[in-house]
């Protein structure tokens, strides 16, 4: 790319895509393909110069900048709009992957330390048992939605960005909900047990 060249540089033999936003803005599927391949390379491209990090990281920040696209895009009057609004979101989608990439290894570290070791002794195992029993019933007199999310989470294995894309929410939001539950399960087992 020439020194001089901006995002809203039209590659030769492609017409703009300006006129493609009003079309995106009202569902448009066809007109939404045609964007994609138009921005696509100069989407990644953009992800790499901006955050420096691998080629995954960077499709992830360009989904998540296509997926705003999707749902938000207004309807441009110009290509330097269009690069301006593309810059902008991918710069939100990028700063918004870098922060959860930082929650995501926060979470991990204090799981780390949390982790009992891998064969507890256990002085009472009917005291395991009743608190395994226990934690059954809380389970299932959760809200059906509750449970199928832990479920999802713990009992399948799903990662969190997995977990929100099966119930229509955000891997943060996914997160929130998982957390909240699991707080409140382990307050009721204080009462329970007195821990």
């Amino acid at each position: 790319m020439p020194a001089r060249a901006t995002p809203a540089d039209v590659p030769p033999g492609r017409a703009p895509s300006y006129p493609l936003t009003a079309r995106i803005h009202a569902g448009d599927t066809a007109a939404f393909s045609t964007f994609y391949e138009a921005w696509f390379d100069r989407l990644v491209a953009m992800a790499r110069l901006l955050t420096r990090r691998d080629e995954t990281f960077c499709l992830d920040v360009v989904q998540e900048c296509l997926l705003r696209v999707v749902r938000k895009m207004p309807a441009l009057a110009s290509e330097d709009a269009v690069a301006a609004w593309l810059v902008r979101t991918i710069l939100r989608a990028a700063a918004d992957r870098l922060r959860a990439d930082k929650r995501r290894l926060a979470r991990e570290d204090v799981a780390a330390t949390l982790r009992p070791p891998a064969h507890p002794a256990s002085d009472d195992a009917a005291l395991d048992a009743e608190e395994r029993t226990w934690l059954r019933h809380r389970l299932a007199d959760l809200p059906e939605g509750d449970r199928r999310l832990l479920l999802a989470r713990f009992g399948d294995g799903d990662s969190l960005a997995a977990v929100g894309e099966r119930f229509g929410i955000t891997g943060d939001a996914a997160h929130g909900r998982i957390r909240r539950l699991i707080l409140r399960l382990k307050d009721a087992a204080r009462g329970a047990f007195d821990a």
